[in-house]
């Protein structure tokens, strides 16, 4: 059987079970040359991107890595992620306007006249 590897919107569901404080993002990140629609936890300064790893990171290092910058960013309470997931079967992105495509070569801010 093939066993495929959870996306970064996926994984949120395990890293938001297992920290009650946790802050479940999906953003634009610039990676490999281009942005890129993704998905991680944040509590306190830390970053839960377990699609990079299964330990948590500074949120600073993540952001500046990443080029991450509160307007490419939706944010959800662990309550309400697990809500959407609930109501719609799929764990995001849920701005579909926002999230207009999985990769962009031009900055989406621009795209979306932000």
């Amino acid at each position: 059987m093939f066993d495929r590897k959870p996306t970064a919107f996926e994984s949120c569901l395990e890293a938001a079970s297992e920290n009650p404080e946790t802050e479940v993002v999906h953003g634009w990140i610039f990676r490999d040359g281009a942005w890129r629609t993704h998905a991680w936890c944040e509590f306190a300064d830390r970053v839960i991107d377990l699609t990079a790893s299964s330990h948590s990171m500074p949120k600073f290092d993540f952001y500046v890595k990443n080029r991450v910058t509160p307007e490419r960013c939706r944010r959800y309470t662990r309550l309400n992620f697990f809500e959407r997931v609930a109501e719609t079967g799929d764990f995001g992105p849920f701005d579909k306007d926002f999230f207009f495509a999985e990769t962009s070569e031009k900055d989406p801010l621009d795209v979306l006249g932000a």
